[in-house]
């Protein structure tokens, strides 16, 4: 029963929320996105039930994540000034507790918040999701009411990688996971939240968020610009990675700096749910090297 009353507010939210409100990891680091409803009188059919309003957040960067996590909970919970802004917890909801466990937001409010059910729960309790895991190193929410989870939902646990729908053509997912970069001649992991979209595998958006290169300034891309990725697909926790020879001329000529770049590519990819090891190819077929390293055999995050 449970499970079909999840699924009717699923597809309700899916006719209801646009393609552009997915959690926004934006070049603009001086700002961040609180996810809140649509007031009534606002909306329109087929137009979004749920809007995005910017804040600042230059300064907010520079403090530890606890201190974010808190800032962006009090402006969610009528801190905002902004016009377009609408609270998407009812009016008397208070914060009883917040505390950052590893990379879980642990949130508690008061039995306000606990009073709404259905699609407005839905929608809040998303609204509070989207805005929290936009902070970096938060990538799971949890949301109880008076230190219990509530009965009458599904899940209580709101993860960067669940499947969150925008409309029933675009489904969209957040994955997390990490990229290696480099630091000079060591590999550096940066924390990464990807938006797949349908047709899309999590593994072709890792390689080309590898491609496109680290968002903080202190890295360096791992990739060589000429280097290319002809295929990449998942079997039975296998990543087979299938590259161009024309690649080889692409690396650098230190077999160290060989074996770093190929490193950095095999755990990222491994750090994908299910990856266990990464079976490189050449042109299609298995080759016993890649440039100087020995690629025959599947490698692993822990290979060296």
């Amino acid at each position: 029963m449970k499970k079909t009353v999840l699924i009717m507010l699923c597809v309700a939210l899916a006719v209801l929320l646009a393609c552009n409100i997915m959690p926004e990891r934006d070049d603009k680091t001086d700002t961040l996105s609180l996810y809140c409803p649509v007031a009534k009188a606002d909306l329109t059919s087929g137009g979004d039930a749920i809007r995005t309003v910017r804040v600042n957040w230059q300064e907010m960067r520079e403090e530890n994540v606890q201190i974010q996590v808190e800032e962006v909970l009090r402006l969610l919970m009528g801190g905002c000034n902004d016009k377009n802004f609408r609270m998407p917890m009812p009016f008397g909801t208070r914060l009883q507790s917040c505390k950052v466990v590893g990379s879980t937001a642990m949130v508690d409010f008061s039995s306000a918040y606990g009073q709404m059910s259905g699609m407005k729960l839905t929608m809040a309790d998303y609204c509070v999701a989207l805005s929290l895991v936009q902070i970096p190193g938060v990538y799971t929410v949890r949301i109880t009411v008076n230190g219990r989870d509530l009965a009458y939902r599904d899940h209580n646990y709101f993860r960067a990688e669940d499947v969150l729908v925008t409309s029933p053509e675009d489904v969209v997912r957040n994955v997390a996971v990490q990229l290696y970069f480099l630091d000079n001649t060591n590999l550096v992991a940066e924390e990464r939240i990807l938006t797949i979209h349908e047709g899309e595998s999590q593994l072709e958006a890792v390689l080309e968020a590898l491609q496109a290169g680290p968002t903080d300034e202190k890295l360096q891309p791992l990739l060589p610009k000429e280097f290319k990725v002809l295929s990449v697909r998942a079997e039975e926790g296998v990543c087979y990675l299938n590259l161009s020879s024309d690649g080889i001329y692409a690396l650098p000529a230190s077999m160290t700096m060989q074996r770093t770049i190929v490193n950095g590519i095999v755990r990222s990819l491994c750090s994908v749910r299910n990856i266990r090891e990464v079976q490189i190819l050449v042109n299609g077929e298995r080759q016993q090297t890649f440039g100087q390293v020995d690629i025959f055999q599947p490698l692993t995050a822990n290979s060296k």
